[in-house]
């Protein structure tokens, strides 16, 4: 019986804890995307996606961000958002390798052009809790 009683207070926390946390949200956001301005933390998120499409990809010279076209933000609680961003790379003269780091590369005088689309979620302002990449389309 008292095993039965404790199911039950957890089922009652648990069901308390999800209903706070859908009222608390509800007043952060209104489930609209949030369009953002190209600050540091946006630029951070779509250098960590190029980063990874550069690592799951076998092009011969590794892709850098050159301009962002778009990006809107959702908050996913409790203290994550995802980012969908719309953005141009250009190749750089940079062997594409595991280690690269495109900061300091320059990019190629006939650089190739790409579109890519990007869904990521992160902390924003935490590089502690690892940032995931959802779906990544280039073109």
């Amino acid at each position: 019986m008292q095993q039965i009683n404790r199911d039950s207070q957890a089922a009652e926390m648990v069901c308390i804890l999800t209903l706070f946390a859908y009222v608390f949200s509800a007043f952060i956001i209104t489930g609209d995307s949030v369009e953002l301005n190209y600050n540091r933390y946006v630029i951070n998120v779509a250098n960590f996606a190029m980063d990874v499409h550069n690592r799951m990809s076998s092009y011969p010279y590794a892709f850098k961000v050159v301009d962002i076209i778009s990006d809107e933000a959702q908050l996913y609680p409790p203290a994550r958002v995802k980012y969908m961003l719309q953005i141009q790379a250009a190749q750089t003269v940079c062997e594409n390798h595991a280690s690269v780091n495109v900061t300091d590369c320059a990019l190629q005088s006939n650089a190739k052009i790409m579109t890519c689309s990007f869904t990521v979620i992160a902390v924003p302002g935490n590089d502690y809790i690892p940032k995931h990449l959802l779906s990544d389309q280039c073109v």
